[in-house]
């Protein structure tokens, strides 16, 4: 259920840690003093999608993210027509999800395709069929829910909980977690792949 929306303003954003850069281009942006959280979201990603340096924006996205509730209902996309999303709520994507792509949610992403490629994805909850990350790419999510996960090069993996069939990890790639639930583990230096692993048995049932 869509939650009421919130209104960000100067002192607002002063009183829960802003940054100056934050608070200036607060000001900058809207001369009045106040916005909608919903419309700095929406400015935010504009910009995201339309500046090379668009890791600013998506930091101070996922700050918000971090300070204000979800204000937004479940979005259903049948595939991504934009670079960079932001969005404050729980999004389902019905397509693949390939190439460089920039992901960034407040609450629980479902994939139900394969994500593949040198992607960013910062969200509460990540469920997809296939992950299979190279390059740069990051997952940075609370609970991770997969049947196959990989990493290679130097794609980074981080969560509080990973659940998957099969996960491997190659070149300088990392995985960790609190905690691992797995059937089959591929990890060549023992160093890749680091947390509390618990084996599943495979169910014959």
């Amino acid at each position: 259920m869509k939650q009421k929306e919130i209104v960000l303003t100067l002192s607002i954003l002063a009183e829960k840690g802003a940054s100056e850069q934050e608070l200036e281009d607060f000001e900058k942006w809207y001369p009045s003093g106040s916005a909608t959280l919903s419309e700095v979201l929406s400015y935010l990603q504009i910009l995201a999608n339309t500046d090379t340096e668009y890791v600013k924006y998506v930091d101070c996205a996922k700050w918000l993210f971090d300070t204000f509730p979800p204000t937004q209902e479940p979005l259903v996309l049948n595939e991504l027509n934009r670079e960079i999303i932001i969005y404050n709520g729980n999004l389902t994507i019905k397509a693949n999800i390939a190439g460089d792509h920039v992901i960034i949610g407040n609450g629980d992403l479902n994939i139900e395709g394969d994500l593949n490629g040198c992607v960013e994805i910062w969200a509460k909850n990540v469920k997809a069929k296939n992950i299979t990350l190279d390059d740069l790419a990051e997952i940075e999510a609370e609970t991770i829910d997969a049947e196959n996960i990989m990493a290679d090069d130097y794609a980074e993996i981080v969560a509080e909980t990973i659940k998957a069939i099969n996960i491997a990890a190659y070149g300088d790639s990392e995985i960790w977690a609190e905690k691992i639930n797995v059937q089959n583990i591929m990890d060549d230096t023992g160093t890749r792949i680091r947390g509390e692993i618990n084996l599943i048995q495979h169910s014959y049932n």
